[in-house]
C-alpha cells in the first residue's frame, strides 16, 4: 500500500492506521487484499467493496454521496499470443483519489511512482491535483489499451505472411484464436463508450466545482475523444483479424487450383503416350512393326521426345 498526504507531503509505503485527517486530502494505492484496511476509515459501501475483491466483467460507473466508484477491465498480452484482462478500481472523492489494482498492473506501477515522487502541480488546489491525478490515470489506461492493439495488429500481420508464404492447417488454429482475441478486446472496450459519456452528461465529481470546472470539462473531453479512437481501432483490429480466414482460404483454394493445373497439363502430356500404348496393345496378328527389329526403341524414343515437347510446350507458356 502506497499512500501521499497532499497537505503535509508526507508518503507511506505500508498502512497506518492514524494516516487518515478528514480535512487533508490524500493519493492512496491498494491491491485488493489491503483493502480492507481502508474499508472502515474511509467509509466504502460493501458493494464497491466486494466489487474489488473478485473480477468482475462488468465495468461500471457507480456515483454515490461520498465518492464515485468507477471500475475498468484492462487487457494485457501474454506470451505474445494471448491476452489476460484485469481489473482497476477508482475511488474518488472530494479529498482522496483511492486506486484498487493488482500489483502486477500497469496502473499499480504508474500511481506507485506518482506517489514516490511526490507529485507536484504548481498553484493548483488539493482538488484539482486529485481529479487531475484520476485524468492521468484514464489517459494511462487508454494509451496502454492502444499500445497492446499495436502489438496485436503486428501478431495479426506476421500470420497474414506466414500464410501467403505458405497456407497450412495449423494456421486455422492460430487464426481462430486470434479472432477471439480481439473479439474479447472489443467485449471490453465497448462499455467504455458509456463510461465517456455518462463522465460528460451527469453532474458526478469531475464536473461539479465552476472553478475548475471548464479545465477538467476539456480534460475528459479529450479522455471522451480517446475512447471513441480506441474503440475504432479495436474494431478494426477485429476486422484486420476476420480477413485471416478469407487469406487462407483463398491461398488454400491457389494451392489447390495450382495442383489441379498440374494435374490437368500432366494429363495432356501422357495423352500421346495413352494412345500410342492403347494402338499397340490391339490384338491384330498383322501389325507392320512386330517384325521390325528397332520397332520397340523407336517407340519408346518417340514416347520420351513427346514427353520433352509437352514440358518444353508448357514451360514457354509458363504453365509449368
Amino acid at each position: 500500500m502506497y499512500i501521499l498526504n497532499l497537505d503535509t507531503r508526507d508518503k507511506y509505503d505500508s498502512f497506518n492506521e492514524v494516516f487518515y485527517n478528514k480535512n487533508s486530502s490524500y493519493i492512496i494505492l491498494s491491491n485488493p487484499k489491503q483493502l480492507n484496511m481502508l474499508k472502515d476509515i474511509l467509509e466504502i459501501d460493501e458493494i464497491t467493496f466486494n466489487d474489488c475483491l473478485r473480477f468482475d466483467e462488468n465495468i461500471k460507473l457507480d456515483l454515490f454521496d461520498k465518492y464515485d466508484f468507477l471500475s475498468i477491465n484492462t487487457f494485457e498480452i501474454i506470451n505474445n499470443d494471448d491476452i489476460y484482462v484485469e481489473e482497476i478500481n477508482i475511488y474518488l472523492s472530494e479529498n482522496f483519489v483511492l486506486v484498487v489494482c493488482n500489483e502486477e498492473n500497469f496502473i499499480f506501477e504508474f500511481v506507485k511512482n506518482i506517489i514516490t515522487n511526490n507529485i507536484k502541480l504548481n498553484n493548483t488546489s488539493n482538488i484539482f491535483i486529485l481529479f487531475k491525478v484520476n485524468y492521468l490515470i484514464l489517459k494511462n489506461i487508454i494509451m496502454h489499451q492502444f499500445e497492446i492493439l499495436e502489438k496485436i495488429e503486428d501478431i495479426i500481420l506476421k500470420l497474414e505472411d506466414d500464410i501467403l508464404e505458405n497456407a497450412i492447417d495449423e494456421h486455422v488454429i492460430k487464426i481462430n484464436h486470434i479472432r477471439g482475441i480481439t473479439r474479447s478486446i472489443v467485449k471490453n472496450t465497448r462499455p467504455l463508450l458509456y463510461i465517456g459519456d455518462r463522465i460528460l452528461k451527469e453532474n458526478i465529481r469531475y464536473l461539479k466545482y465552476s472553478d475548475i470546472r471548464k479545465q477538467n470539462l476539456e480534460n475528459f473531453q479529450s479522455i471522451d475523444f480517446g475512447i471513441e479512437k480506441l474503440y475504432s481501432f479495436s474494431l478494426s483490429t477485429r476486422e484486420l483479424a476476420d480477413k485471416l480466414l478469407d487469406i487462407y482460404a483463398s491461398q488454400v483454394a491457389e494451392k489447390t487450383n495450382s495442383l489441379i493445373t498440374k494435374l490437368t497439363l500432366l494429363t495432356a502430356i501422357s495423352s500421346p503416350l495413352t494412345i500410342i500404348t492403347g494402338i499397340y496393345g490391339m490384338n491384330f496378328r498383322f501389325m507392320p512393326e512386330l517384325d521390325f527389329v528397332y520397332a520397340y526403341p523407336i517407340v519408346i524414343t518417340v514416347m520420351i521426345i513427346i514427353v520433352i515437347i509437352g514440358i518444353l510446350i508448357f514451360k514457354l507458356k509458363k504453365l509449368l
